[in-house]
């Protein structure tokens, strides 16, 4: 119940965004193009799904390094949906969960996500959904923010709190150790995971969140 709960707030704090996402995502898009770099092969994909595409800026871009795949947006929350609908017709928008992905087995030579599964708590779970919805030889590739995310209000937050971590309004993201073993419970192998740390610099609390 709490899950269902928790998701259904991301979903409306996502929605309620959607008309200024682009305006205040300038790192998630930074992050989002240094993947898009690594997507070189998929130019010979026939299909690419993109999980939690937010606007579809970035899914946008992903057809013209791709115009012959046929390329498939995701997303949860309903504002991203209809902005993304609004703005492209370049691709096919699909409102869904990363958690339960409305598609067939096999449906797709490669999966690619920019800063969305650690939104998610099964992240094993959400992991196998992208295995099973990819071809034999498929390929997955995302970003996610990770263990060092908001280092400094974590750190001031379990100043705070003493050592009853239980009162943490909030956890911690997961670390690269995490990642690895949730991708191979999931069934993956040949495995690459790396982290690498982006500084932002925020004036005070308020601008952060």
């Amino acid at each position: 119940m709490i899950l269902k709960q928790l998701n259904q707030h991301i979903r409306r704090a996502f929605s309620n965004s959607a008309m200024h996402y682009e305006v205040l995502a300038g790192m998630q898009y930074e992050i989002g193009r240094e993947l898009i770099k690594t997507l070189d092969w998929a130019e010979e994909c026939e299909s690419i799904l993109d999980i939690g595409m937010g606007t579809g800026k970035l899914t946008n871009r992903m057809t013209h390094l791709c115009p012959g795949s046929k390329i498939v947006g995701l997303d949860f929350a309903d504002g991203m949906v209809q902005e993304a609908k609004k703005k492209y017709e370049t691709f096919t928008v699909v409102q869904g969960n990363a958690e339960a992905l409305p598609f067939r087995d096999q449906s797709f030579d490669a999966v690619a996500s920019n800063l969305a599964y650690q939104w998610i708590k099964d992240l094993p779970g959400a992991f196998c959904e992208a295995h099973r919805v990819l071809k034999g030889n498929g390929k997955f590739c995302a970003t996610l923010f990770g263990q060092q995310t908001l280092s400094e209000l974590f750190t001031t937050l379990e100043t705070c709190s003493g050592k009853d971590k239980k009162r943490l309004p909030l956890e911690r993201l997961p670390d690269e150790n995490d990642v690895r073993a949730a991708l191979a419970k999931a069934g993956f192998k040949d495995l690459e995971v790396r982290s690498e740390i982006t500084k932002t610099h925020f004036d005070d609390l308020t601008s952060l969140l």
